[in-house]
């Protein structure tokens, strides 16, 4: 799965949509605490292949996680994974819930 082509489907579902590298605020390499806050103070959810948010920057007690732990999932499924819960979780209970969203083949 790419980011880009993740970002597109999703784009194409309707869903509001900022990728890390092209948010001017972030950027390519920015470190994953700004990220945080970033979601935090801008009410975003982070859909993520990356664990280090699931124990690091107090990210799960901040902000919505959706992870994704099999980054071979392709980006269509993976979108329709978050589509799915979308239309099932309101966005405030993923970010209150205290555990991660796993995007997994489960929620197709």
């Amino acid at each position: 799965m790419t980011e880009g082509s993740l970002a597109e489907y999703l784009r194409k579902m309707d869903h509001d949509v900022e990728r890390v590298v092209e948010c001017p605020e972030l950027g390519p390499g920015t470190d994953d605490s700004f990220v945080v806050a970033y979601a935090e103070r801008e009410n975003r959810l982070l859909v993520t292949a990356d664990d280090d948010f699931l124990t690091e920057h107090d990210a799960l007690d901040r902000i919505g996680i959706l992870f994704q732990p099999n980054e071979r999932l392709p980006a269509f499924d993976t979108a329709n994974a978050v589509n799915e819960i979308s239309t099932q979780v309101d966005q405030g209970a993923v970010t209150a819930h205290d555990e991660p969203y796993h995007l997994t083949e489960a929620w197709l």
